[in-house]
């Protein structure tokens, strides 16, 4: 079950990447979700540790298929 921030991220992560297509950083992720830096990086380690999102350095992408799974 995921929490909070970590269900914020994944909806701001998916619209950001299915409508806009760009890139968004930590601290931009921050600024949106109204969080830490280190809530951030928590979230962003947990979403990818349960194949929510693939996570390369700074940059999040959204595995398509995910909202069959996050019920």
């Amino acid at each position: 079950m995921l929490n909070d921030t970590e269900r914020k991220l994944l909806r701001i992560l998916f619209n950001r990447n299915g409508h806009q297509n760009t890139r968004i950083l930590i601290p931009e992720l921050a600024r949106l979700a109204g969080r830490e830096t280190g809530q951030i990086r928590k979230a962003l380690e947990r979403l990818h540790e349960e194949r929510f999102i693939e996570w390369e350095s700074d940059y999040a992408k959204v595995i398509p298929g995910w909202q069959l799974y996050a019920k």
